[in-house]
């Protein structure tokens, strides 16, 4: 299945690509030249290499993404291509076809009724503690905790879904 992913948030650029090839090539099997191939195909199609050369180095791995999926449609070992401008004639498939390793219940609580010092969020409906949620909401691509919640700022319920082993538990 597709995941489509934007290249900004609030008018800014997110680096999602450039982050998310950051972790695949930190991960397991030799993606340097798949990398190169992606690269130089971006190239051709518009004209410019993304800004992995030059950002990649400030840059933390995306490994996840977080998404509405109120059918429950993702499952562990679906394929999963990773585009851009989906739908358009810009689509572009940016990596590698990869595996969905697994899918966590992930819920944003606005409620107050949880913490006063702000919203809630559960992963299998268990409440992240404040370190956890940092990480998780670096690994997801987010500078800091207050960019995640710029960009979820309303109840969410949806699910994780992972391209690498790694699962909160």
């Amino acid at each position: 299945m597709k995941l489509s992913f934007g290249t900004e948030v609030n008018h800014q650029p997110n680096y999602f690509l450039e982050k998310i090839w950051k972790g695949l090539l930190q991960g397991p099997g030799k993606l340097e030249e798949s990398y190169l191939n992606y690269q130089s195909r971006y190239l051709e199609k518009f004209g410019q290499f993304w800004e992995g050369d030059t950002f990649g180095e400030f840059l933390e791995p995306k490994i996840h993404t977080i998404r509405r999926d109120a059918d429950h449609e993702w499952k562990a070992g679906m394929d999963i291509q990773l585009v851009i401008n989906l739908n358009t004639p810009d689509e572009f498939q940016f990596a590698p076809l990869l595996k969905c390793q697994s899918v966590q219940r992930i819920q944003i609580d606005y409620s107050n009724l949880i913490s006063e010092k702000g919203p809630a969020v559960f992963i299998d409906y268990e409440l992240l503690d404040r370190v956890t949620l940092a990480q998780m909401v670096m690994n997801d691509g987010f500078p800091t905790i207050d960019d995640f919640f710029l960009y979820f700022n309303e109840e969410f319920t949806g699910n994780l879904i992972h391209w690498t082993p790694l699962i909160y538990s």
